[in-house]
């Protein structure tokens, strides 16, 4: 079905918390004093999904690619995976599994978030390393210190079900605290059956997620620490876009951070954090295995730090982080079956940045900064029982094993801002960056070809090339905002020229040995391989409001992304399409009640390389609506996809079950059914 532009919006309201005589609209500046809040802040809304990338999804310009019930890949922009950094209460986390089952978007539930944001186009330098895709933040509840020395007991309590797949959800956060002092204890259960859709069952995407954590912070004479524990446990969940699904993905991440304030006016801040983390994924215990049966075990340890001085406008600091990664591959039905997915792989990261924004002129402001990034990378040598029988593994280990496995890449990221203020209510804003990427473990070191591509889910198998070149992105913004009490829309064209590329390319007839394993692990006869390419994106993406009277609000979101590689005619994988969210709300002092569309056009500029299918164009609408009988309860309800549509996410993934009986293999996944909820939020 095609859309043509103005029909997208449909009228449609947020579920968000706008209540009583005050009107919360989306994060953009207010009362005549023009520019968007930055980082873009997406008002938080009612917890209809237990995964926060339905919230991501939100925010302009991006996107999540969808692999499972809760291991959405962030995208913004195109860009996606290791390109894209997202930040977990200020951690990088790395992923333990190869396919990014446990992405960094699942180690935070819906129900302790606080805030999800995204820098809207360039990333300031200062915002982390390899920000080529940009950086999204996503942060869960803390405690707040108090203004007495009397110790106060404080909390947050939430609660969800949604009918679809009886997804059940809890959240909580309690503290004691005052003045100096203040201890937090959070946690949260996530529980949920197979997802329906016009038309059956997603089988499987079940999901199972528990988390806990505690905190203790102490400030005193304008210092500050803070020491932070969490634990989270992802049981059995489904991944039928996956070759495996997830049996378990669980570890502990430990952070502290110190913030001393100089006499000088400085700020002086250090921050260190661990991470521990174990992942078992299994293609026998929630689908049918085929003909084969498999299961992977992997972990990451890593360890991250950062430190920074800030001093009037300038910001410089060191961070950097290290990761080791280990995946064996067995088969439960012969205990002398196994391969080295991945062997004693490193990925450490060392960097150095400076930063300075301000003004240059009454009119004018700079952000500007730079970044130097060094990256080391080395694997261990692999093995594989089948190489004792089969002549083509046996090259490929021993080709793996004889190379040169160490490599390292310097980065250098480089960026300057400018906005213009022209009056009161509008600001220009024109951004130039070059930002690059080192090449994934995946993508360097995966010997075999696999599917172990970092959530790829393209369905092909994939071979790795040792010595790939970084990515480099030129990268050119022009945006404006424009904002009164009443209204305000904020665009931005982008234009991403990349070069060095890292995509998936045929397998060269040279490489008979990867070839013929190819064919023989799943019977892939046209693998791809990781090669530098040259590729371009550009587009443009919007957010907007209307006020249209005191009761009436009207608000939405436009994102569009063309990607194409520069080489050849072929077009980008994954690349979302044209989409629109809108919505109307009628709001009272203590409840309102909305109306929401979501308009996606059809993608028919699909990637030749990867065998990518097209998908058609759809709308779906919601109801949702809010009532708040005391200041601190809020109780939510609603109805998404409310005349049950059928439709195919386009980042969704292809169908990897063979005995599903209502989707076909290698057809990709139907979007969510109809599916009504309840939730409900208390504060003490």
């Amino acid at each position: 079905m095609r859309y043509k532009f103005l029909p997208l919006f449909i009228l449609a309201a947020s579920s968000q918390h706008v209540l009583a005589e005050h009107v919360s609209l989306p994060a953009m500046s207010v009362e005549g004093v023009p520019g968007e809040a930055t980082p873009y802040e997406l008002p938080i809304f009612a917890i209809s999904s237990p995964d926060t990338g339905d919230l991501v999804k939100r925010l302009p310009g991006a996107n999540v690619n969808k692999n499972g019930p809760i291991t959405s890949i962030a995208q913004y922009r195109g860009l996606f995976a290791d390109r894209v950094n997202v930040l977990i209460d200020g951690v990088r986390l790395n992923q333990a599994g190869p396919n990014r089952m446990d992405s960094p978007l699942s180690a935070i539930p819906s129900s302790r978030l606080a805030d999800v944001s995204v820098y809207r186009g360039i990333a300031p330098v200062s915002t982390g390393i390899e920000t080529i895709g940009g950086t999204m933040t996503a942060n869960s509840k803390q405690a707040e210190f108090t203004s007495t020395d009397e110790f106060e007991f404080h909390g947050n309590v939430n609660a969800g079900y949604a009918e679809n797949g009886n997804t059940r959800q809890a959240g909580l956060l309690a503290s004691i605290a005052n003045a100096r002092h203040r201890f937090q204890v959070a946690g949260s259960v996530d529980r949920g059956n197979d997802l329906e859709f016009d038309g059956g069952d997603i089988d499987p995407s079940k999901h199972t997620r528990d988390t806990i954590s505690l905190g203790y912070g102490l400030q005193q004479n304008g210092n500050e620490f803070s020491l932070d524990i969490e634990h989270h446990d992802t049981g059995e969940t489904g991944t039928a876009a996956l070759p495996m699904d997830i049996i378990f993905a669980r570890g502990e991440h430990y952070k502290t951070s110190f913030d001393k304030a100089l006499s000088n006016g400085a700020t002086v801040s250090a921050s260190l954090n661990y991470q521990d983390d174990e992942h078992r994924m299994a293609n026998y215990v929630l689908r049918s295995p085929g003909m084969m049966q498999r299961h992977a075990d992997a972990e990451v340890e890593s360890v991250g730090y950062r430190f920074t001085y800030a001093q009037n406008n300038w910001l410089v600091g060191i961070d950097g982080d290290q990761a080791d990664h280990d995946t064996d591959i067995f088969d439960p039905t012969n205990t002398m079956f196994y391969i080295n997915n991945f062997n004693d792989v490193e990925r450490d990261r060392y960097s150095a940045f400076t930063e300075w924004s301000g003004n240059i002129s009454s009119n004018w402001k700079l952000q500007s900064g730079a970044r130097i990034t060094y990256v080391q990378t080395d694997a261990g040598e692999v093995d594989s029982s089948m190489a004792m029988m089969n002549a083509n593994v046996r090259t490929l280990r021993d080709q793996f094993n004889a190379a040169d496995r160490s490599q390292n890449d310097t980065l250098i990221d480089l960026s300057m801002v400018f906005t213009h203020t022209i009056n009161s209510d509008i600001d220009l804003e024109f951004g130039l960056a070059r930002k690059q990427r080192a090449p994934s473990y995946q993508e360097r070191y995966l010997w075999l070809p696999m599917q172990s591509t970092s959530g790829l889910a393209d369905g092909n198998n994939h071979i790795g090339t040792i010595d790939l070149d970084p990515e480099t992105a030129y990268q050119a913004e022009l945006g404006l905002d424009w904002h009164t009490p009443k209204a305000g829309v904020s665009p931005r064209v982008f234009y991403h020229h990349i070069n060095d590329y890292i995509q998936g390319t045929a397998v060269p007839s040279s490489n008979m040995a990867a070839l013929m394993v190819s064919n023989m692990m799943g019977g892939d006869t046209t693998p791809l391989q990781y090669n530098n390419v040259d590729a371009k994106l550009y587009g443009v993406d919007t957010n907007w409001f209307v006020s249209l009277s005191n009761e009436w609000q009207l608000d939405g979101t436009l994102s569009y992304v063309r990607g194409k590689r520069r080489d050849t005619s072929d077009n980008l994988y994954r690349i979302a399409p044209l989409s629109a969210r809108t919505m109307l709300s009628y709001v009272q002092t203590n409840w309102r009640i909305g109306f929401e569309a979501e308009t996606i056009a059809r993608q028919n500029k699909v990637s030749t390389e990867n065998e990518e299918q097209k998908t058609s164009g759809y709308a779906v609408f919601n109801l949702t609506g809010n009532y708040q009988p005391k200041d601190n309860v809020l109780i939510t309800a609603g109805i998404n996809n409310l005349f049950d549509r059928d439709y195919e996410d386009h980042l969704a993934g292809y169908n990897r079950i063979s005995d599903n009986a209502d989707i076909a293999l290698g057809d990709r996944l139907p979007g969510l059914g109809r599916s009504a909820y309840i939730a409900a939020n208390v504060s003490w």
